[in-house]
């Protein structure tokens, strides 16, 4: 595999315009004047530009169309990337890290592989209940956006302790600590690119995701603003998600898409629904999306909306305005839509 790199490498040169020395100049040079974040530009992960098997990854992004592919993935990422990008931060892993969910899932937290693996992070069943994620016939929490991230930063975190270092740590996720302990304790190597004998598909993983760090940093694509918001809804009483759907006039495939991990369609109460905000038909709702936290409710019986609000923290007018309701009372089984505003909103609309 390794040897196969070096060829491709050697005979695409020419593609970069001259020798390794320039190759590394000049990504050098596009990767020092563009920021993953806010912040500037800085590297928390260090680019193995002097690997063939990196660069054999960097070249197969020069194609045109595979660009073209990456850059349609992360743009689908970008509704998630936030949520992602904050978690790793609360973890104290680098933001860099985030962009695994690529090169794991294509950014798709609803992808399964055909080996059963799903997610945005492709875990398995098992190394998921080990992460502490449901995994049974009614919850599938590899779905969850949050809850798979949240194990996959402290997964992560796991491995890098094990190793230190984070190429390391990058293969351990894809092939497991103990295959790659094993290799490093019998060749005596203390980095991923000494290593040997490895899955073929470990070897090209790393380097991958080197890569593909490499070009979306470079491309600047994750600065841009994006219009695309991820929308989380907390359940605060069990419920379905064609209710769900209902309350907010999104299209039931839609929401059924954003949310594998509700296997039958029932969501407990504490779970969170995700959706995009381009998707919400219901504009009562749309106009407090940017500023607030939202919360869906189903009273067990008939309540004044003053005790829903007081419940909530909220207003019982703007509960009534948002599920445009003509009285002042909800009914049981009723599905309604409560808005949370942030202090500001709320002295607004009050």
């Amino acid at each position: 595999m390794r040897k196969l790199a070096v060829l491709f490498f050697l005979l695409t040169l020419p593609a970069y315009g001259g020798d390794l020395k320039t190759v590394v100049e000049r990504e050098s040079f596009l990767l020092s004047s563009c920021s993953f974040s806010s912040t500037s530009c800085n590297t928390f992960l260090d680019i193995p530009w002097d690997k063939p098997s990196f660069q054999f990854w960097l070249s197969y992004y020069s194609n045109r169309w595979n660009r073209v592919k990456l850059f349609s993935q992360v743009n689908s990422f970008k509704l998630f990337y936030p949520v992602v990008r904050e978690i790793f931060r609360k973890e104290g892993l680098p933001e860099d890290l985030s962009l695994l969910a690529i090169v794991e899932s294509n950014g798709n937290p609803s992808a399964v592989s055909k080996v059963g693996a799903a997610g945005l992070w492709q875990l398995m069943p098992g190394t998921a209940r080990r992460l502490g994620l449901k995994v049974n016939r009614f919850i599938d929490e590899r779905f969850d956006v949050i809850k798979s991230t949240e194990a996959a930063a402290k997964y992560l975190k796991d491995l890098h302790s094990i190793f230190h270092r984070w190429d390391l740590a990058i293969a351990a996720y894809n092939a497991g600590p103990g295959t790659i302990k094993k290799r490093l304790d019998k060749l005596g190597a203390d980095q991923f690119w000494d290593l040997t004998k490895l899955p073929d598909e470990t070897l090209e993983y790393v380097p991958r995701f080197y890569a593909v760090l490499s070009v979306v940093k470079s491309s600047g694509i994750l600065r841009k603003t994006s219009k695309k918001k991820l929308v989380v809804v907390k359940v605060a009483s069990k419920t379905t998600l064609y209710r769900v759907a209902r309350a907010l006039n999104v299209p039931y495939p839609v929401l059924k898409h954003f949310n594998r991990q509700f296997k039958r369609g029932i969501v407990p109460k504490g779970y969170r629904v995700y959706l995009p905000a381009s998707s919400i038909g219901n504009y009562a709702v749309l106009k407090y999306v940017k500023n607030s936290n939202m919360y869906v409710y189903v009273p067990k019986k008939r309540e004044k909306l003053t005790t829903i609000a007081k419940r909530f923290g909220v207003s019982p007018e703007l509960i009534k305005r948002v599920n445009r309701l003509r009285y002042n009372v909800a009914y049981r089984g009723q599905t309604l839509l409560i808005v949370k505003l942030s202090e500001k909103r709320e002295n607004g609309d009050s």
